[in-house]
C-alpha cells in the first residue's frame, strides 16, 4: 500500500512538473552605467562631470513569459519598464509616433511604457497586441555598428530627426513573419484611438549569409490630420572580424508634424573583433534638415567593447558632435537633454566620453 501510493504521488508530481515545462515566465534586464564627461563650448556650463546612465544601452527590467498550447502554437507577453539605475527612478513618458512630447500629449511617466502586450505565435509568424516596437524602425539595429548599444549613435540622430518618437507605438498591431528563405518581414498598425495619432509601417529585411539588407518605411497622422512620412534604408557585411555598416534615411515632414524635423540622414560604420573579447568600432553619422538654411549636423562615435562574461562588459564610448540649426547629442544619457544638464549645443561643437560598466540578467 505504501509503495502503491508513493507511485501514485511521484506520477503526480511528474505530471506537475510536465505542465509547468509547457509554459514559462522569465524575468530578466539590463543596467548600463558610466562616468563621463561633456564638453560643451556654447552653453553657459562649458563643462560637465556626472554619472551617466544609458549611454549604450537602455537599462530596463522586464518579465516575459510563453505558454506552449500545442500544435506547434504559443501564447507570449511582454511586460518591460525602463530605469534609471543612479536613483532607482522609471523615467520617460509613453509617447507614440505623432503623439510626442513636443505634441504635448500621452508623455505622463508609464511604468511598462517600454513593452505591454500580449500574441501568438506559431509556424505562421507571430502577432502582437499592445504597446510594443513599432515594426519599421526595429529591424533596422543592424544599421549600428557600435556594439555597446543602440542609444549613441542610431538613438542621438533619429532623435534629431524625431523618429526616437517612433521607437514604440501605444494601441498597435503587428505581426513578425517567419523566415521565408532569405526574406522575413513585419508590419503594424495602431489606431488613434485615446488621443493618439495614427501609425502604420512595416520592414522587409534581406538575410543571406555575410549580408542584410533593411528597408523600413511608416507614416505617423497627429489628431490634426498631419502626415509625417520616413523611410530608412540599411545594410551590413560580415567579413568575418571586420564587419561592415551604412544606411539613409528621409523623414518628410512637409506638414509640420510637431516633434518631428525634415530631414535626411547618411551612416557608415565598422567594427573589428580584436580579440574573442574586444571589439572596435567606429562610426559616422550626418544629418541634414530641410528647412531654413538647411544645415547639417555631424557625430562622429568611437567605441571599445571588452565582455568579462557572457552578460557583463565594460565599454568606452566617445562622441564629437559637430553641430548647426539641427543639433545632435555627442552621447546619450538619462537627464541629459534639458535643463542646465542639456548636452545638445547648437552650431558649436560638443564632446563626451563615457567609460562604464553593462550588465544584463
Amino acid at each position: 500500500m505504501n509503495f502503491r501510493n508513493l507511485l501514485v504521488g511521484a506520477l503526480g508530481a511528474t505530471a506537475v512538473v510536465a505542465a509547468h515545462a509547457q509554459s514559462s515566465v522569465t524575468l530578466y534586464g539590463l543596467l548600463d552605467v558610466a562616468p563621463a564627461v561633456f564638453s560643451r563650448t556654447a552653453a553657459a556650463d562649458g563643462s560637465m562631470v556626472k554619472l551617466n546612465s544609458d549611454a549604450g544601452s537602455s537599462s530596463r527590467f522586464g518579465v516575459r513569459g510563453t505558454e506552449d498550447l500545442g500544435g506547434g502554437l504559443s501564447a507570449v507577453f511582454n511586460l518591460e519598464a525602463p530605469i534609471d539605475p543612479k536613483n532607482g527612478a522609471s523615467s520617460g513618458g509613453a509617447s507614440s509616433g505623432s503623439c510626442n512630447a513636443a505634441a504635448g500629449c500621452a508623455t505622463a511617466p508609464a511604468l511598462w511604457r517600454r513593452n505591454a502586450f500580449v500574441g501568438l505565435k506559431g509556424s505562421f509568424g507571430e502577432v502582437t497586441l499592445g504597446r510594443n516596437y513599432t515594426a519599421a524602425i526595429i529591424k533596422q539595429a543592424d544599421i549600428l555598428g557600435t556594439p555597446s548599444g543602440i542609444n549613441t549613435g542610431f538613438a542621438t540622430t533619429m532623435l534629431s530627426q524625431g523618429l526616437s518618437n517612433d521607437f514604440w507605438n501605444s494601441n498597435q498591431i503587428r505581426y513578425d513573419s517567419p523566415r521565408l528563405g532569405p526574406i522575413d518581414f513585419s508590419v503594424h498598425t495602431a489606431a488613434g484611438e485615446g488621443g493618439l495619432g495614427e501609425s502604420v509601417g512595416g520592414n522587409v529585411r534581406f538575410l543571406q549569409g555575410p549580408v542584410v539588407v533593411s528597408l523600413s518605411v511608416q507614416k505617423d497622422k497627429d489628431l490634426a490630420g498631419r502626415n509625417v512620412t520616413w523611410t530608412m534604408l540599411s545594410g551590413s557585411y560580415d567579413f568575418g572580424k571586420f564587419k561592415l555598416h551604412a544606411g539613409a534615411d528621409k523623414v518628410d515632414n512637409s506638414d509640420g508634424v510637431l516633434g518631428f524635423v525634415d530631414s535626411t540622414l547618411w551612416t557608415v560604420g565598422a567594427r573589428f573583433k580584436a580579440t574573442n573579447a574586444l571589439t572596435l568600432a567606429a562610426q559616422y553619422w550626418s544629418v541634414k534638415e530641410k528647412v531654413g538654411a538647411a544645415t547639417t549636423s555631424k557625430l562622429l562615435v568611437l567605441n571599445a567593447d571588452y565582455q568579462l562574461s557572457k552578460r557583463t562588459a565594460l565599454y568606452a564610448l566617445f562622441g564629437s558632435a559637430d553641430n548647426k540649426d539641427l543639433g545632435i547629442a555627442p552621447l546619450w544619457g538619462n537627464q541629459n537633454f534639458s535643463g542646465t544638464g542639456n548636452v545638445i549645443v547648437k552650431n558649436d561643437k560638443s564632446n563626451g566620453l563615457a567609460v562604464g560598466i553593462r550588465h544584463s540578467f
